[in-house]
C-alpha cells in the first residue's frame, strides 16, 4: 500500500483528566473521533484510577492517548515524572475492559504512526516547560498546550 493510500486519523484533545495531583491531558484519537464513547472513556479513566501505578499519589504531568483501533483500544498513559524521559504505561481493551498490555519482549512496538503526531506536540511542549523554572503558572500552560488535528 502507498502512501497516499495510508489512512489518517484524528486527534481530539479532550481536556485535563485530573487524578489526585496527577494532571493528564486527555487525547481521543481515531479515524472518527465520534466513535469513542462516553461509557469507553469512562472505562478507560477507571483502569487509570485503579491501575498498580497509583497516579493519584505522585505529584506529576502527563497526558492520555485513548486510541481507537478498529472495535477496540490502546489506552496510552504517559508522565514525565518532571524528567526528560516519557514514561509509559500501555493498556488494551480486547475483552470488554482495559487490561495491562504484557510487553516482556525485548524490542517492543511504541508509539504508532498516528500516536507520534501527538508525542511529538507533547515533547516539544514538554521541552519548552523544562526550561522554565517550573512552578505551576507554567505547568498550566503546559497543560493548556494542546494538539487537536489530522495525524
Amino acid at each position: 500500500m502507498n502512501a497516499t493510500n495510508y489512512p489518517s486519523k484524528y486527534a481530539s484533545s479532550k481536556g485535563i483528566f485530573t487524578l489526585g495531583s496527577t494532571r493528564f491531558k486527555w487525547y481521543n484519537l481515531a479515524e472518527d473521533p465520534a466513535d469513542i464513547s462516553l461509557q469507553d472513556i469512562i472505562n478507560a479513566k477507571v483502569c487509570i484510577e485503579t491501575a498498580d501505578e497509583n497516579f493519584q499519589n505522585k505529584d506529576d504531568l502527563g497526558f492520555v492517548i485513548m486510541h481507537r483501533c478498529g472495535e477496540n483500544y490502546l489506552l496510552l498513559v504517559c508522565t514525565w515524572r518532571s524528567e526528560n524521559e516519557l514514561w509509559e504505561s500501555v493498556y488494551y481493551d480486547g475483552s470488554g475492559t482495559f487490561e495491562v498490555w504484557d510487553r516482556k519482549n525485548i524490542h517492543i512496538p511504541t508509539y504508532c504512526v498516528w500516536e507520534m503526531g501527538i508525542v511529538y506536540h507533547e515533547s516539544r511542549a514538554w521541552k519548552k516547560f523544562l526550561g522554565t523554572d517550573r512552578t505551576e503558572i507554567y505547568q498550566q500552560n503546559y497543560l493548556n498546550d494542546l494538539f487537536e488535528g489530522e495525524v
